[in-house]
């Protein structure tokens, strides 16, 4: 979250993350009855047999460990974005609640840095800048210090 002004942003997509002056957390939900995580919060799929009773919003914890990763050569194709291109750039997969992996870009790194279970937090990215010149940001992952 490096040079970003959380009281200057903007998500480009509403209800995926909330920002504080500490970082971001990815919002999701869970099912009370199969205990089954999900991402984003809305949901039409769900386990067979499960009897849905209750769907609880949550917000995942900051940091997870490092499942999958790819390196893209490409533009990221719409509705994904950006002011410049970012190509090439890092996909990762990251495991929360060793329930659900979650996909997003990886900031802060080289793909020659990460490693398979490493801990990574989640943080922000700005894709561009709003015509109100406000940053429009979604979330991304960056290795833990610790890491480094």
């Amino acid at each position: 979250m490096k040079g970003i002004d959380i009281k200057n942003v903007t998500p480009a997509l509403s209800d995926l993350f909330a920002l504080d002056n500490d970082g971001a957390n990815l919002i999701g939900s869970k099912c009370s009855s199969c205990q089954t995580y999900f991402f984003p919060c809305y949901h039409e799929q769900h386990r067979p047999g499960c009897e849905r009773k209750e769907i609880n919003r949550i917000l995942f914890e900051r940091t997870g460990l490092l499942k999958s990763y790819a390196v893209q050569y490409y533009q990221a194709p719409l509705p994904f974005k950006t002011e410049n291109s970012i190509a090439p750039y890092i996909i990762g997969m990251v495991e929360f609640n060793g329930e659900i992996q979650i996909a997003g870009i990886v900031v802060g790194c080289k793909a020659d840095d990460l490693s398979m279970g490493m801990k990574m937090n989640t943080t922000v990215f700005e894709l561009y800048k709003s015509e109100d010149s406000k940053s429009v940001i979604t979330w991304a992952f960056e290795p833990l210090e610790e890491n480094k």
